[in-house]
């Protein structure tokens, strides 16, 4: 009896975990859209106060801001997901984010381009999203019953 009342303990916990998980997950999604919305606004004001009080200094430092802002909540996002593909999408954010606030020498910029350029194929070439995973279970389990 005791055995059974814990392990719906368990489950029970491991629910609530889940759901506090998708929680966060929404949160971060929506803030990002959030953030993207503060970004449009920053580039249309700069574009409209062009060479008047707006200055460039302040455009950069706004957007310094809300790409480390970004960088945050694609961690929080990997977090709640636990899988390669978002470890590897918060290198991408965080090497473009560096190349685009950081002004570097050519080849500092080469680098971080020649880096952003390996993530991608790492993403693409050495593991399975988790869809193909999904497919691929689902074809193995297919194979099995087969047999």
């Amino acid at each position: 009896m005791g055995i059974i009342r814990k392990k719906e303990e368990h489950h029970s916990m491991n629910h609530f975990l889940h759901k506090m998980q998708a929680a966060f997950f929404q949160f971060a999604m929506w803030f990002e859209v959030l953030i993207a919305f503060i970004i449009f606004l920053g580039v249309v004001r700069h574009l409209l106060l062009l060479g008047h009080t707006f200055s460039e200094e302040g455009f950069n430092h706004l957007l310094q801001y809300l790409l480390d802002a970004l960088v945050g909540l694609e961690v929080i996002m990997m977090l709640c997901r636990h899988d390669l593909d978002s470890i590897v999408e918060v290198m991408i954010f965080a090497v473009t984010k560096h190349l685009l606030i950081s002004h570097e020498s050519q080849v500092g910029i080469l680098i971080g381009i020649v880096a952003v350029a390996v993530l991608f194929a790492v993403r693409k070439f050495l593991f399975l999203s988790a869809a193909e995973l999904a497919e691929r279970k689902k074809h193995a389990d297919y194979i099995q019953r087969d047999n």
